[in-house]
């Protein structure tokens, strides 16, 4: 990356004077994997946030982050603020910002030297201070924002922002009980206002416009403003609407957000019934108790379908092969379903069905499953729990819908050839460096003080553990090799390619921007999401508590992160160390470090194996 020049002040005398003359203070340059022959040009670095990085909107403090290449003793403040240095040079801290245009200005007193550099970041809309003349609301922040349809007895969340310090009022248009309704400041001196408000049982279909009022502004002041979209209220009568899902499988979310409130379990396929829109997302009805929703772009509508239609589970059965057994349901079209694994079972929910025959056979000699029970549960869904011969003994398992068939295949431990000089020989492990290569913002990963990036690191780390299992006897394949790239569906095919047996994928953490990093210890996470892959997870987390000198974050069971989902082996996700705090970007960085994680990474994973050896197969002292 070329480099912006730094001018810096030979004295903090002339630094005082030339600012007094208006001279411009230099920006910050930035290095991912900077050099030492670059560092040492450069007094101040500022490796995060970027020049003009666009920030969320509302966001009142973030975090900054870069590294200092002066003589010590020397004093660090940032817009006024004391930030402390560490001895390797790089600092972070946690500071106020206001919307729009936001400069971080960098002053550094050595000895005999002051320096200065700034960073300029754009924080989304209007800080509340523009407003503090006289009542007025920011446009961009009142629901709804979007289209929105939704049906009588619906609850719907009423939001505003403008003038703190005032009171609000919403009314919908030709709504029993809509006219005035109060919102209250949350919290008080925001200018954030909300109400929750239930749409009458009675509630005829029409289209709803939501007027905001405000009173008792700057100087009694006034506002009053119609929110950019309207609301369609659905005939009770005739709620749905109908689509067809166009990529199978898609997960579904508790609440209309752009990201995260996904559903674990439900994976949808095929003809679904619409019920509501908002912030861009269908709801979908599952049954009279159940709904869910997923993106627009994921749907396209369909007509409604044939009078008398059906859809009936015309035989369910299982079978088994070696080190498998499959479920399979036969149904007339595909349709949404969930799966909800327990440590003894496993729950198969099919929706839309509207008859099941109980046409069913069942293998006894298949090596997993001990019985099957089924019930229908709610109008047109029909639950089936199959038991599981002996608790935590199921190693992964696939679905999905071939033509009209959702089949589910379960698999068992692999075998092992373990001997006590070979404790994984047999083991196939696949070793996932986190993020790819990219060395121009916006990063594919985080970024340390020192302009170290997280791909840099996990490749290192991968590297230095694949000797060390495989002189334990493991067949071990990496994702990452140099500096090819790769999808984490590409990911997910490579190790079923490579009938991988585990999946350990390797990463260090950042920070939403908008997170303190000060506000709890911060150290190494163990994600996990099944309960097949828990015990993975528990044995790497034990063996990082032993060995790692970091505040211990946890072993958390996570359902949005895409590796642990992965629901074909036991498969994990290790947060190391958090890269943008300069200590732990230190360990990452090292040799010495990256002998640390990889020795704890090993441990966990030997004894993890070690755990799931059949007697018969234990290694013998």
């Amino acid at each position: 990356m070329r480099m912006k020049s730094i001018l810096f002040l030979t004295a903090a005398v002339l630094g005082l004077c030339l600012a007094a003359f208006g001279q411009e203070v230099p920006t910050a340059p930035y290095f991912p994997a900077q050099s030492p022959q670059e560092a040492l040009s450069t007094p101040i670095s500022v490796q995060y946030p970027y020049e003009n990085m666009k920030i969320e909107r509302g966001a009142q403090k973030i975090f900054i982050f870069g590294h200092l290449d002066l003589p010590e003793p020397l004093r660090l403040d940032i817009n006024g603020e004391p930030v402390p240095v560490s001895r390797n040079g790089s600092f972070i801290a946690f500071l106020p910002v206001q919307s729009g245009t936001f400069r971080f200005l960098l002053t550094v007193q050595t000895q005999d030297q002051t320096f200065q550099a700034q960073r300029l970041v754009n924080i989304e809309g209007t800080d509340t201070s523009a407003y503090a003349q006289k009542a007025a609301f920011d446009k961009t922040r009142l629901f709804p924002q979007t289209h929105t349809e939704l049906l009588p007895s619906d609850t719907l969340t009423l939001t505003a922002r403008g003038t703190p310090n005032a009171q609000v009022t919403a009314s919908l248009s030709g709504v029993k009980g809509g006219k005035a309704v109060a919102l209250t400041e949350t919290p008080a001196g925001s200018g954030n206002y909300k109400a929750d408000f239930t749409l009458p049982a009675d509630q005829k279909p029409q289209r709803i416009k939501v007027t905001y009022k405000m009173t008792n502004g700057p100087k009694r002041s006034k506002a009053k403003v119609n929110a950019p979209a309207r609301i369609k209220v659905r005939s009770a009568q005739e709620p749905f609407t109908y689509a067809r899902v166009t990529l199978a499988g898609v997960k579904l979310r508790k609440l209309p957000t752009a990201s995260g409130n996904l559903y674990p379990f439900y994976r949808a396929y095929g003809e679904v019934a619409v019920t509501g829109e908002m912030n861009n997302q269908y709801r979908l009805r599952l049954n009279d108790k159940e709904s869910a929703w997923l993106e627009k772009t994921r749907l396209k509508a369909v007509s409604a379908p044939e009078e008398g239609r059906t859809n009936i589970l015309s035989d369910m059965h299982i079978e088994a092969d070696e080190g498998q057994t499959h479920m399979r349901f036969m149904l007339e079209r595909p349709t949404t379903v969930s799966l909800r694994e327990f440590g003894d079972s496993m729950q198969i929910t099919l929706y839309g069905v509207d008859d099941f025959v109980e046409n069913f056979s069942f293998d006894p000699e298949n090596p997993l499953l001990d019985r099957v029970e089924w019930a229908q549960t709610a109008e047109k869904t029909y639950s089936f729990i199959a038991h599981f011969k002996q608790p935590n003994t199921l190693w992964g398992y696939r679905y999905g819908f071939d033509n009209n068939t959702f089949k589910v295949d379960f698999t068992t431990r692999p075998p092992l050839a373990a001997t006590p000089e070979k404790p994984l020989k047999g083991a196939r492990i696949v070793l996932d460096a986190g993020h790819n290569p990219r060395t121009t913002v916006p990063y594919d990963g985080a970024i340390g003080p020192s302009g170290y990036l997280e791909f840099q690191g996990t490749i290192a780390l991968a590297e230095m553990l694949k000797p060390m299992l495989e002189d334990a006897g493991a067949t071990v394949l990496l994702t990452r090799k140099g500096d090819n790239k790769m999808t984490l569906q590409q990911r997910y095919d490579f190790a079923k390619k490579n009938n991988a047996h585990i999946f350990v994928s390797l990463h260090y953490n950042a920070l939403p921007n908008t997170t303190d990093p000060f506000e709890k210890p911060r150290g190494f996470t163990v994600f996990y999401a099944y309960p097949h892959s828990f015990e993975l997870g528990q044995s790497v987390h034990e063996a990082f508590i032993k060995n790692v000198p970091l505040p211990d974050e946890g072993l958390v069971l996570n359902d949005v992160l895409f590796i642990p989902r992965m629901p074909d082996f036991p498969s994990i996700l290790v947060e190391n160390a958090h890269l943008i705090i300069p200590e732990q970007e230190e360990l990452a960085r090292t040799p010495a470090g990256q002998r640390i994680f990889a020795q704890a990474l090993y441990e966990g994973i030997v004894n993890f194996y070690n755990k799931q050896l059949p007697p018969e197969t234990e290694p013998q002292p």
